[in-house]
């Protein structure tokens, strides 16, 4: 097999169907989306993201010769970036047939790598555990190349730790491969911090430089520090997958700030504010930019597969689909009830309570509810009543998925009376709640009114 080209790059099918995209943009421009900025607490998503945002307070830290702050390119590769930036519809064409001669992936969808000497057995430990999570979720093989033992004749990506930064050589370096990714001593030893840079090692680019990022985030430019504009650009390269802006190439809202607390991008859907730059997990939006990328799905037309994924379901490498919590099945068809309590709700409306309410709830209780309207709606949730236990949500909590549902990873997580008559409106047709008591203190818990609102697009 010949290299693949790179995840942005000619040669991929676009396969998001139209009606998801007029569907979430939709919901970006509602008036109801207002009601966001009233039910957003920041102490609720950040008492559980201090270490998954520390990845992305790494990254905005720019490392030395690097494009966008860490990723380190070929002269060819830097010239070939930088066009894309004014590409045309003339122009198009002679870009992507020069980017395949400047990007290109690892032969095979197979990324060898060495550990140099002065790597520490925690980092090893540590990125071992990223590998694994690409693992799991993609196709790609990696192969660690021992001295004396690697014969082949592909030049191992070198893992080092080398003076300052955290940064990585773009896909498969000249004609061999080859390249490095630098992990700082102590500052990059996050797995967040190797999930991304490992991204970049097989040809990944930031998210939030797609063509497509206006329907899905507004760049303030004004807030970016002096200097550092280039690193928000789009590209013109083809778009293979819905926006994620959970993914572990996005920057995160405070990325590059002129002053360290001014936003520098901010999410149509405000609720992904702290989500953004977390990078705990690969997504499963990541895990199928790159099985595209390599062509690594075990069937020929995973374009098929999309439009079988129901409730938010991406296609995985098995060419089933990966499906949100409470979902399986091979197209997450089925709801999966974790508990006698837990319920899916497919009337236009209803009512939801906790366990017991208007009375305390109990310990050690843990209800899901689903809310599932047609295909061309959204779901508007009204709090009449919210009372858990506070606490920063570490012991009693509501988590919410309602986000654009193939792109969710991190749920809303929420507590006290953070909820107490607020409006929340999905972005997609299902919403998942998630209740969890611990064996505490009890609250009366919550009422939520719930409708199904047509789009009318």
């Amino acid at each position: 097999m010949k290299p693949m080209l790179l995840v942005m790059l000619a040669g991929f099918v676009v396969v998001v169907a139209n009606d998801r995209m007029r569907r979430n943009e939709f919901a970006a421009t509602s008036s109801v989306q207002g009601v966001l900025e009233g039910t957003y607490s920041e102490s609720v998503v950040e008492s559980q993201a201090r270490e998954d945002t520390r990845a992305a307070r790494m990254e905005a830290a720019p490392s030395p010769n690097s494009v966008e702050g860490d990723m380190i390119m070929t002269l060819e590769q830097e010239e070939e970036y930088m066009v894309v930036q004014e590409a045309t519809a003339e122009n198009k064409t002679r870009i992507r047939r020069s980017g395949a001669t400047a990007f290109k992936g690892w032969p095979n969808g197979t990324l060898v790598y060495t550990y140099a000497a002065d790597v520490s057995s925690h980092t090893k430990l540590l990125f071992e555990k990223a590998i694994k999570k690409y693992k799991e979720k993609t196709g790609i093989q990696f192969v660690e190349a021992h001295d004396g033992s690697y014969v082949g004749t592909i030049q191992p990506l070198t893992v080092r730790q080398r003076g300052a930064g955290c940064y990585a050589t773009l896909g498969c370096v000249g004609v061999n491969c080859g390249g490095f990714i630098n992990l700082q001593k102590y500052a990059c030893e996050v797995i967040g911090v190797m999930l991304h840079e490992i991204g970049h090692a097989l040809g990944r680019f930031h998210e939030h430089t797609r063509s497509d990022r206006d329907n899905h985030i507004f760049v303030i430019r004004s807030n970016i520090r002096p200097g550092f504009e280039k690193n928000f650009e789009k590209r013109q390269w083809p778009i293979v997958a819905p926006y994620d802006s959970h993914s572990v190439m996005h920057y995160a809202a405070l990325a590059y700030s002129r002053d360290g607390v001014s936003e520098t991008i901010f999410p149509y859907n405000a609720r992904d504010r702290l989500k953004m730059g977390r990078q705990s997990e690969l997504t499963r939006l990541d895990a199928y930019s790159i099985n595209a990328a390599y062509n690594l799905f075990e069937c020929s037309s995973p374009e098929n597969v999309w439009k079988r994924c129901r409730r938010g379901g991406v296609p995985n490498k098995h060419c089933t689909c990966d499906c949100l919590p409470t979902f399986s099945g091979p197209y997450c068809e089925t709801f999966e009830k974790p508990t006698d309590c837990s319920q899916i709700h497919t009337r236009r409306s209803g009512t939801i309570t906790s366990p017991g309410f208007p009375r305390r709830y109990p310990n050690n209780a843990h209800c899901t509810y689903v809310i599932e309207c047609s295909e061309k709606s959204l779901v508007e949730l009204r709090f009449k009543n919210f009372r858990l236990e506070a606490g920063n949500c570490w012991y009693d909590t509501l988590s919410i998925f309602m986000g654009v549902l193939e792109s969710e990873t991190y749920p809303d997580v929420y507590c006290g009376n953070f909820l107490q008559g607020q409006l929340l409106v999905s972005f997609d047709n299902v919403v998942i709640m998630d209740f969890k008591s611990d064996s505490g203190i009890r609250f009366p818990g919550f009422e939520v009114k719930y409708r199904c609102v047509p789009t009318y697009y």
